[in-house]
């Protein structure tokens, strides 16, 4: 084949690539409203509202652990869209109670008329320190001088219970005989399950003295979270015996309280925006 062949067959193949791309670019042009456009390998685009005097649209992501501090910015950026939007706007509010959070959406827009989704605030609730300290001990074994000395720490929320859950025992009295008690051994052998007895052999038994001055129930009074009010949680202590005597603490009917902490959260934050264009909905979104 001759130069001048190759030239030409050169030129009509770059020319059939620009025909190509004129007609893939028409075709995208008339199929996305002019939203979408080819082009070019290797073309980057280059954001330059960093250089502009303002940015072109107001967004960010505001975090707190506070419910007002939450309610005040949400009602407060809410009013400020209001004053600006000709229509009423679609502010929801996402609410998750399993993880006690919550998203408030300010740019999502509607159906027919999206928005970013990009300007958000986030509500992340903080265990306090008392709640945390309680939550540690659940489920833990522990030996005499730590739970004393967590009792002794946690006084001023604390009340210490006899098996019958009504008998209220001094606390300074269950500190006591939690650090003396000891275990014995006797031959006598009994089917009755207690508290503070438990089963070496079946000709044995290992038994905790001083077990009528012992705690069976433990009442923990906290605010479990910034910003909700107290909750009572019960505690059960049971006695483990071995070469040393150690206890059990477990939290009675947990998932029943943090149900109950939950939904007044929900509660709590439907009512802050109850007289605003905010709506509150359990469960996430993510504008994708």
């Amino acid at each position: 084949m001759t130069t001048d062949a190759l030239k030409d067959n050169g030129a009509l193949h770059e020319y059939t690539k620009i025909v190509q791309a004129d007609q893939i670019q028409k075709f995208i042009q008339e199929q996305t409203d002019g939203t979408a456009v080819a082009i070019p390998e290797g073309v980057k685009v280059a954001d330059l509202e960093q250089y502009l005097e303002n940015r072109r649209r107001y967004r960010g992501a505001m975090k707190t652990s506070l419910i007002d501090e939450f309610v005040e910015f949400v009602t407060t950026t809410v009013n400020q869209y209001d004053q600006l939007l000709e229509v009423a706007e679609h502010f929801p509010c996402f609410v998750s109670p399993e993880v006690m959070k919550a998203v408030a959406f300010f740019n999502l827009g509607e159906v027919d008329a999206p928005g970013h989704g990009d300007h958000r605030a986030y509500l992340d609730l903080q265990e306090t320190e008392s709640f945390r300290e309680l939550m540690k001990i659940n489920g833990a074994r522990l030996d005499q001088r730590t739970l004393a000395e967590w009792l002794e720490d946690w006084r001023d929320h604390l009340k210490t219970f006899a098996e019958d859950q009504e008998t209220v025992l001094p606390l300074a009295a269950s500190v006591s005989a939690i650090r003396r008690v000891t275990i014995g051994t006797s031959a006598e052998a009994t089917s009755e399950e207690q508290t503070f007895t438990s089963r070496r052999s079946a000709m044995a038994e290992v038994e905790a003295k001083h077990k009528d001055q012992l705690p069976a129930f433990l009442q923990f009074t906290c605010e479990p979270y910034q910003g909700l009010s107290e909750h009572t949680f019960l505690v059960r202590l049971s006695l483990i015996t071995g070469d040393k005597p150690q206890f059990s603490a477990r939290i009675v009917r947990l998932e029943t309280a943090r149900e109950e902490m939950a939904k007044e959260l929900e509660e709590r934050l439907r009512k802050g925006f109850e007289d605003t264009e905010v709506r509150t909905f359990v469960g996430s979104f993510d504008p994708k």
